[in-house]
């Protein structure tokens, strides 16, 4: 089974993901998603605790011989809601509560589910890819959320890569780059060496592969731009989740130009970037993420 296999790592809850101090039902509030997942993780778990464990595993586990052999197609899908055990659930779904609540603000609901899903997906590929090509894998099935949150981690780091998150063990404090590398390079090694779960890092690396692609390649990030629009709102050629600011020696500057058309605006938008500087990104309101972006689209 896909596990987040360092059952001694913590997550974060620094202040890059609290959004002006707000409560954690707030971070809920603002990413639906997120909250039907977790809700869905854990009735699926639940009804399996009480008799239907085999039913949903003879329907959705995922494997090479059902899903693509017998085009059971169905399962690309259903392997992400089941888990072996307690512990996989608990710490699958610590990792969707920080760092999925914070990537579902960036992209908003409809895109984040539809970018979840697939990386999900994309793990399962992986995992098929590795039994596939080495028959030292047997393809006895894979199970869980970890595709889709290696999905998230990775874009959370292209987004947010000098985020801070905090370990409980051992307690130290990483950027969300550093952590991305170290989980990624800890799947390989394992895959490399055969060791154990090595189906499964497979897929956290199938789907970590998928997050990045979607994100860097512009007519994937396009896709998620469109999903994330308000329906009936016309499509744009350019644009999508862009802030068009640069880093520039741990400070953020504008770059917006001639596309400021007066002052009052100019002024706000240096304002909001001082914020950015002081607290990051993730202090700033709805309000000033769409000033920033409409800025930022706004043709010269």
């Amino acid at each position: 089974a896909m596990v987040w296999e360092r059952s001694d790592m913590g997550y974060a809850d620094r202040e890059y993901f609290r959004d002006g101090g707000r409560s954690s039902s707030g971070r809920l509030t603002r990413a639906p998603v997120v909250k039907w997942l977790l809700i869905l993780n854990l009735g699926v778990f639940v009804l399996e605790f009480f008799g239907l464990s085999s039913a949903f595993e003879a329907l959705g586990v995922f494997s090479v011989e059902k899903a693509i052999l017998n085009f059971q197609i169905w399962r690309f899908i259903t392997f992400q809601f089941l888990h072996a055990d307690f512990g996989h659930l608990l710490f699958n779904s610590i990792a969707i509560y920080f760092f999925g609540s914070f990537v579902e603000q960036q992209l908003r609901s409809r895109a984040f589910l539809t970018f979840y899903l697939l990386c999900g997906g994309a793990g399962a590929l992986g995992y098929s890819a590795l039994v596939s090509a080495n028959p030292a894998y047997p393809d006895v099935g894979v199970v869980g959320a970890s595709g889709g949150i290696f999905g998230i981690l990775a874009i959370a780091a292209l987004i947010a890569p000098d985020m801070r998150v905090r370990l409980f063990f051992p307690p130290v404090t990483l950027t969300m780059r550093l952590l991305a590398i170290i989980m990624l390079g800890y799947g390989a090694l394992v895959i490399i060496y055969g060791g154990r779960n090595a189906g499964g890092e497979a897929g956290h690396l199938g789907g970590a592969l998928a997050g990045f692609l979607m994100w860097k390649i512009p007519a994937f990030r396009q896709f998620l731009h469109n999903l994330a629009r308000p329906r009936g709102a016309p499509a744009r050629k350019r644009g999508g989740f862009g802030i068009r600011i640069t880093k520039e020696k741990k400070s953020y500057t504008r770059k917006l130009g001639p596309k400021i058309k007066n002052k009052e605006e100019e002024a706000d938008v240096d304002r909001i970037l001082d914020k950015i500087n002081e607290h990051g990104l993730q202090s700033l309101t709805e309000e000033e993420r769409k000033l920033l972006s409409d800025s930022g689209d706004r043709k010269p």
